[in-house]
C-alpha cells in the first residue's frame, strides 16, 4: 500500500506544497521539513513544516551556498548528524531560535533530464540522525516531485504563451477592424462626397441642357445634338447614383458603427435590416449575454456572420436566412441558416472550385476565410449541407473566464 506522500504526489490535482512538507516530515519521522523551489540562481521556500508563513516569505538561499545550495548545484543528496545554519530565518524555521543542533536530511527535487527544481529538506532530533536507508527511500519521492513541479512549469509555459497568442490576435483584429474604420472613414470623406457633388453638377447640367434645348428649338440640328448631351448627362448621372450607393454599401461591409456603439447582437440585427435581395430573420439572446465577450472575439463573430450571409445570398441564391445568437453557459453560439441550393460538405475543395468555375455549382464561396476567422479566435466551426437543402453554418465559441494560477 502507498503511503500517504505517493498518493498526494501522484495524485494528477494541484498540490498543496505546505500539505507535502507535512508529509515529507511524516514519511521520515521527521519533527520538520522545508521544500525549496529553484529557478536556477536562487532557493525560495514553496512549503514549510510547522507552517510559518513570514519566516517562509523571508529565507533565499542563493545556489551554491550552505547545505540546501550545494545540493541544488551539485543535485547529489547529503545528511548531517548534526548542524546548525548560520541564517537566522533558517535557523527559525528548523526550531533552533535557542540554540543546539539538529540532524538533517536533504535530497534534490529532479526533473527530467536531470534539472534540479528544487530540495526538500527534513531534519529531527541529532539523538536520531539519519541513514543511508533514509537518504535512499526519501529520494524517488523527491523526484517525483521535481517531475510535478517540472509539468507545472511547462504548463504555466504553456499558459503564459497561449496569453500571449491571445493578445496578439486580439491585437491583430483590432488593428484591422481600425484599417477597415480608416478606410470606411475616408470613403466616406473623399469618394461619396465627390460622388454626391459629382450627381448634383449632372443634374444642374442636365437642367441647364434641358433649357438650352427649348431655346435652340427653332434650330433643328443644334437641338438634336442638345438633346443627345442631355441623354447622356443623364446615363452618367445614373451611374454617379449607382456609384454612390455602391459604396455606401461598401462602407457599411467594411466597418459597423452600430458594434462599436450598440455592441454585437444590434449590428447582426442591423446587418438583416440591409440585406439585398433576400429576407433575414434575427434570433438573439439579450446584449447583456455577451458582455463578457471580447471586443476582438465579437468583431470576428459579425465578419463570420457578414461572410456567410453573403454567400447565402450571393452564392447560394437563398431567399430566407436565418442568424441566431445564443449564450450555452460558457460558450457563444452563433448560427447562420439558409434555404439556398446548398451543397455536397464531401466534395473535395478543389473539385468544387472547378465546379463553379464552369457554372455547374452555385454553393457557397468563402468557407476558408470563416474557417480560418474561427481558428484564430478558438471557435468549432460546423457546416452543414446538401445540394437543395440550404446550408446551415454553426461557430461555437468557448468564453472562458481570466484562469487562476493553480499549485
Amino acid at each position: 500500500m502507498r503511503s500517504p506522500l505517493w498518493q498526494m504526489l501522484a495524485t494528477p490535482v494541484a498540490f498543496d506544497l505546505g500539505a507535502l512538507a507535512r508529509a515529507f516530515a511524516e514519511q521520515t519521522r521527521s519533527t520538520g521539513a522545508v521544500i525549496q523551489l529553484s529557478d536556477g540562481k536562487q532557493l525560495t521556500v514553496g512549503g514549510v513544516y510547522p507552517p510559518d508563513p513570514a519566516a517562509q516569505a523571508a529565507l533565499v538561499v542563493t545556489v551554491g551556498q550552505g547545505v540546501t545550495g550545494l545540493v541544488a548545484r551539485n543535485g547529489h543528496g547529503m545528511r548531517l548528524g548534526a548542524d546548525a545554519p548560520r541564517n537566522p530565518v533558517h535557523r527559525h524555521l528548523l526550531g533552533l531560535d535557542d540554540g543546539g543542533l539538529v540532524a538533517r536530511l536533504c535530497v534534490p527535487a529532479r526533473g527530467l533530464g536531470g534539472q534540479i527544481l528544487g530540495v526538500v529538506g527534513v531534519h529531527r532530533s541529532v539523538d536520531e540522525p539519519y541513514t543511508d536507508d533514509d537518504l535512499t527511500s526519501l529520494q524517488p519521492c523527491a523526484d517525483l516531485l521535481g517531475l510535478r513541479l517540472q509539468v507545472m512549469d511547462l504548463r504555466n509555459a504553456v499558459d503564459a504563451h497561449r496569453d500571449d497568442r491571445d493578445r496578439l490576435i486580439a491585437q491583430a483584429i483590432s488593428a484591422q477592424e481600425s484599417e477597415r474604420r480608416r478606410i470606411a472613414s475616408d470613403l466616406h470623406d473623399g469618394v461619396t462626397t465627390a460622388l454626391a457633388s459629382m450627381s448634383f453638377h449632372l443634374n444642374a447640367a442636365e437642367l441647364s441642357l434641358a433649357a438650352a434645348e427649348a431655346a435652340c428649338a427653332t434650330s433643328r440640328p443644334d437641338g438634336t445634338r442638345l438633346a443627345q448631351a442631355r441623354s447622356q448627362i443623364g446615363v452618367a448621372r445614373t451611374l454617379a447614383d449607382r456609384a454612390y450607393t455602391q459604396t455606401r454599401a461598401a462602407i457599411t461591409g467594411l466597418h459597423s458603427l452600430v458594434l462599436d456603439d450598440l455592441g454585437l447582437v444590434a449590428a447582426l440585427e442591423s446587418l438583416a435590416e440591409t440585406a439585398p435581395d433576400a429576407v433575414m430573420e434575427t434570433v438573439c439572446d439579450p446584449e447583456e449575454q455577451f458582455a463578457d465577450l471580447p471586443d476582438h472575439a465579437a468583431a470576428a463573430l459579425f465578419r463570420i456572420a457578414q461572410e456567410s450571409t453573403s454567400n447565402a445570398i450571393r452564392h447560394g441564391r437563398a431567399s430566407l436566412v436565418t442568424v441566431s445568437l445564443r449564450r450555452v453557459g460558457d460558450v457563444v453560439v452563433l448560427g447562420i441558416s439558409d434555404d439556398g441550393v446548398g451543397f455536397d460538405v464531401r466534395q473535395d475543395p478543389t473539385d468544387r472550385a472547378a465546379a463553379r468555375a464552369d457554372g455547374t455549382e452555385g454553393a457557397h464561396f468563402g468557407l476558408s476565410s470563416i474557417a480560418e476567422r474561427c481558428a484564430l479566435i478558438g471557435a468549432s466551426l460546423r457546416i452543414e449541407s446538401m445540394p437543395g437543402h440550404g446550408t446551415t453554418v454553426i461557430v461555437e465559441l468557448p468564453v472562458v473566464p481570466a484562469s487562476t494560477p493553480t499549485g
